[in-house]
């Protein structure tokens, strides 16, 4: 239905005999954050180090529970038979659900395992390392389809919907992007009125590319509702959950092998033609929809990176084993200097990727931390390394890897769609930077709300966006102590978060208002964050390992820590120069100037 007709039909009911929907409030709780602080000069270390780790009871039962898991993923899983049939076996879903995958974080209260965010990550990880597209059905179910409900749903809506999820019983699924908005979510043209009588709402709408659809006994969805504001009726995202059988809800075409990679997930369309949704499924409360959908993102970004991280483990291992086996030149290519650059990096990737995502699953744990940045940047950075290793394995593999009888093309065309993703990594990029500067804009007058608009309307973003962090005095210094070798990485990284902060202002005085325009500029500095963040992440991991085994029994994290300090110091330093010498114009106007 479009807004025009949902507008004249408005204005010709009843009145409606709910007392009038209210615009929900930004919310002005203040609350620490690690990559936010960076921006500001300080490094927040006690949110750092030491690093998150499980305790001995901890580490048994979950050496236990993988064990196990990968026993029954050896047996049944095959990520090549998987692509080319473009579907997962029924057997496959039931043994995840004996398992209790399906219901990971999910309190034992509603039937689920009880799992902290640190050792979800470790099980997601696990099973991207066997099959993209099963971590893609996965992670629509665990880390999206239901988290709404565990965030934001009442206690009758858990009781309602989680226990069968839980179980594996029946999948979920979150219906968000349409086919003329994606990142732009706020914007969503589904819309749900009042039903005439008063009771529940009227939904019409249409929503595409939604994992497990097809399938789903639970979906959450999104749509425009009637608000009130300030004397007048204003449209605001409400949260709903639907269930499969709903009258009116209809599946449309469905995406399986016709796709890039991931083929052995299914993503659907979806109608909605006149569904009636009582009042008992809405989620929060109406209006706030646009809260619960970035939330819910904001989680499912960590679970994007902690696939990253199996996806890393096995594209490495196959490049590993394929370079010591093949020979030229009368010996292993592994050993020329070319080919072992390239497993060293991803090696190098791999480790940062865990990194970060054990140190921001952590951050979620601890509980009363805006980890929206840490999340954003683990999403761009685990995205970016799968994709490089992806490729940089394929290209090892010479012809072979460009051949279907070999993994490698498969691993490039999984890789390819995190990227996109939970947020693409441009807007991501812009997010990163718009909100780490958000509280230094504050000190120029007009800047400070300038920058806040852009941040609220990109449709990817978290509410924690509009938190603000606790205010924070000192100077760039980590103030902790580490090993010797990795006093120059901690260093490096002091230094660094001053660069970052200084360039912050300068780009803020340069462009006041406008700063929200220079996308290039505030790529560079969302850059700059990234390899700060990544950088701390192993530095806190890399020190915990030290303090527990000593630093011969950490020889090579060492050096992997020194390695990728150096080559991030290098980026890090190329772009605070650029940001000091802007020279985006020059690009501007080749992009504009037309084909020839």
């Amino acid at each position: 239905m479009a807004n025009g007709q949902a507008a004249d039909t408005r204005s010709n009911r009843d009145p409606d005999p709910r007392p009038p929907v209210t615009e929900p409030q930004a919310p002005s709780e203040e609350l620490p954050s690690y990559c936010k602080s960076l921006f500001s000069g300080v490094i927040a270390a006690d949110l750092a180090f030491p690093y998150p780790g499980l305790s001995p009871d901890e580490s048994d039962e979950m050496s236990d529970y993988l064990g196990d898991l990968d026993r029954f993923l050896d047996a049944k899983v095959d990520g090549t038979a998987f692509d080319r049939s473009a579907t997962i076996p029924e057997g496959v879903l039931e043994g995840l659900a004996e398992r209790g995958v399906f219901g990971l974080y999910v309190s034992p209260e509603y039937g689920g395992l009880g799992f902290d965010q640190r050792r979800t990550a470790r099980v997601t990880a696990r099973i991207a390392a066997r099959d993209a597209g099963l971590a893609v059905l996965l992670g629509s179910h665990l880390s999206i389809g239901i988290k709404g409900i565990v965030l934001y749903g009442t206690e009758e809506q858990k009781r309602r919907w989680l226990p069968a999820c839980a179980r594996g019983d029946t999948l979920a699924s979150f219906a968000l992007t349409e086919p003329e908005h994606g990142s732009d979510a706020a914007s969503i043209e589904s819309r749900a009125e009042r039903a005439p009588d008063g009771s529940g709402w009227i939904l019409e709408g249409h929503k595409i590319w939604i994992g497990n659809a097809h399938r789903a006994g639970v979906l959450t969805v999104f749509a425009q509702t009637p608000v009130e504001k300030a004397g007048r009726t204003v449209d605001r995202v409400t949260a709903f959950v639907l269930e499969g059988h709903q009258d009116g809800l209809e599946i449309g075409r469905l995406w399986t092998d016709d796709k890039l990679g991931i083929r052995s997930s299914t993503q659907a369309e979806i109608f909605f033609r006149g569904v009636r949704v009582p009042d008992d499924q809405v989620l929060d409360r109406p209006g706030h929809g646009f809260k619960v959908a970035m939330n819910v993102l904001n989680g499912g970004r960590v679970s994007l990176a902690a696939s990253a991280v199996g996806g890393l483990e096995t594209i490495l291992g196959s490049a590993w084993r394929y370079a010591r086996e093949r020979r030229q030149f009368g010996r292993p290519i592994a050993e020329f200097d070319l080919i072992a650059a390239k497993l060293a990096r991803m090696r190098i990737d791999a480790f940062v990727t865990e990194s970060m995502v054990g140190l921001t699953a952590g951050l979620v744990d601890r509980g009363g931390v805006d980890y929206s940045l840490e999340s954003a940047i683990c999403k761009v950075y685990a995205s970016e390394a799968t994709w490089r290793a992806a490729d940089d394995a394929l290209q090892i593999a010479g012809g072979r890897g460009y051949m279907r009888e070999w993994p490698f093309e498969r691993y490039l065309r999984d890789a390819r769609i995190n990227r996109i993703f939970e947020g693409t990594n441009e807007v991501l990029r812009a997010f990163i930077a718009l909100a780490g500067i958000e509280r230094l804009g504050d000190w120029l007058e007009s800047v400070g709300a300038a920058l806040r608009e852009p941040i609220k309307e990109m449709g990817v973003l978290t509410e924690f966006a509009f938190h603000r962090i606790k205010d924070m005095v000192g100077k760039t210094s980590a103030g902790i102590e580490v090993a010797q070798p990795l006093a120059g990485p901690l260093r490096a990284l002091e230094r660094y978060a001053g660069g970052l902060h200084e360039s912050a202002e300068r780009v803020i005085r340069a462009y006041r208002d406008r700063v929200v325009d220079e996308q290039l500029q505030l790529a560079r500095l969302a850059d700059v964050a990234i390899d700060l963040y990544a950088l701390t992440a192993v530095i806190a991991r890399v020190q915990a390992r030290v303090e527990r085994a000593g630093e011969d029994a950490a020889r090579m994290e060492i050096d992997i820590v020194r390695q990728f300090s150096r080559e991030a110091g290098a980026r890090m330093e190329g772009r605070l120069a650029r940001l000091a010498e802007n020279r985006d114009e020059r690009v501007r106007r080749i992009a504009g100037a037309g084909m020839p």
